[in-house]
């Protein structure tokens, strides 16, 4: 548990000067992470910093948090709007040894008011909001990975051709270090995925790997701040579109994606899309899995660890072996339908 005193006492040794904690708030949910806000005063004024470490016994995302800022770091200064990651510490005393991530509060929200109201101009809103999203995901992905010291630590693809087989080998290790069962359907899931991976892609991007509504900061209808990055990865930019919590559905999706296709310069290969919708569930389960080890330890108690962990990895083990041996096309209209934006009402889903 973090505390208002040793927390202004570490905020002033790394910053060099007198910091006093206004206030601070744990974010909801902080599974995976613990995530604080915290608000300052100090002898220039006001500040604001985003304090941020794993949870006891492990994130539940099988990725290192140093790794996380080593993107952010890397994108400040770019087209891509992070905020400002200002340092990363590997065991401090505070958290008693769990890496600690600290960058600057940017000021927004995750939410957009209004934005499910009913009406056009709701409507005519809900598309901008989606250009506006297409148009920052077009900046991350025309990046140059090597340019921007991105190789040095991220598995790169060797081609455009091979992003696919690269991410399915990846993830495929990762799910034998950390399954804490044996998985038979997903196992027999990753063969069929196999069968299909796509061999073509337009470039080797850099992708944010979890992106969208909630995943945000917005100011004004504007994406002033693009975060979570833990899943960031070198691969084909249409995984970004298969995991993009409802942006193609705020509007018309064709007219997004082509949005996105002008702002980017190149194409999203549709088949591809099909493939990653599907191949995202396959994902879900090592890496929500992952976090049901510490639970089982008795490091980490919380119940949200065992329903993750285990209830929800069944239900997507289930979904993929209802898809097995179809048409991916038809597996992907199937995740299409099942996976519903969890920020968006049930009330204007339909």
């Amino acid at each position: 548990m973090i505390e208002k005193g040793p927390l202004q006492d570490y905020l002033s040794a790394h910053l060099g000067a007198n910091v006093e904690v206004d206030r601070f708030v744990r974010t909801f949910p902080g599974i995976s992470r613990e995530t604080f806000l915290v608000w300052t005063r100090e002898s220039g004024g006001e500040g604001g910093y985003v304090f941020r470490t794993d949870a006891l016994g492990g994130p539940i995302c099988p990725v290192p948090l140093e790794y996380e800022y080593r993107i952010m770091k890397g994108l400040f200064g770019t087209d891509v709007p992070v905020a400002e990651p200002l340092w990363f510490d590997a065991a401090p005393d505070i958290t008693q040894g769990r890496p600690v991530m600290v960058r600057r509060l940017t000021e927004g929200s995750n939410e957009l008011p209004g934005l499910y109201d009913d009406g056009e101009k709701a409507a005519a809103r809900r598309q901008r909001v989606a250009f506006e999203h297409a148009e920052k995901l077009a900046a991350l992905h025309r990046l140059d990975l090597e340019a921007n010291g991105f190789a040095d630590f991220v598995d790169v693809p060797p081609s455009p051709s091979a992003c696919a087989r690269t991410d399915f080998n990846r993830w495929n290790r990762i799910f034998r270090e950390v399954r804490t069962d044996p998985f038979p359907l997903l196992v027999e899931a990753a063969h069929w995925l196999e069968e299909h991976l796509p061999t073509q892609a337009p470039r080797v991007s850099l992708c944010k790997g979890n992106n969208g509504m909630g995943e945000e900061i917005w100011k004004d209808d504007r994406i002033v701040a693009l975060s979570d990055w833990e899943l960031a990865f070198a691969g084909d930019p249409a995984q970004d579109w298969a995991l993009s919590q409802g942006m193609l559905t705020l509007g018309d999706a064709d007219a997004t994606l082509r949005h996105y296709e002008d702002a980017a310069g190149f194409e999203i290969d549709r088949s591809s899309l099909d493939f990653y919708r599907v191949w995202e569930v396959w994902k879900a389960v090592p890496t929500l899995n992952n976090g049901l080890r510490p639970f089982l330890s008795g490091e980490n108690p919380r119940v949200p660890r065992l329903t993750l962990g285990f209830s929800r990895v069944k239900l997507f083990e289930q979904l993929l072996g209802m898809m097995i041996g179809k048409p991916i096309e038809e597996a992907a209209r199937i995740v299409e339908q099942w996976r519903k934006s969890p920020y968006r009402p049930e009330s204007a889903a339909n």
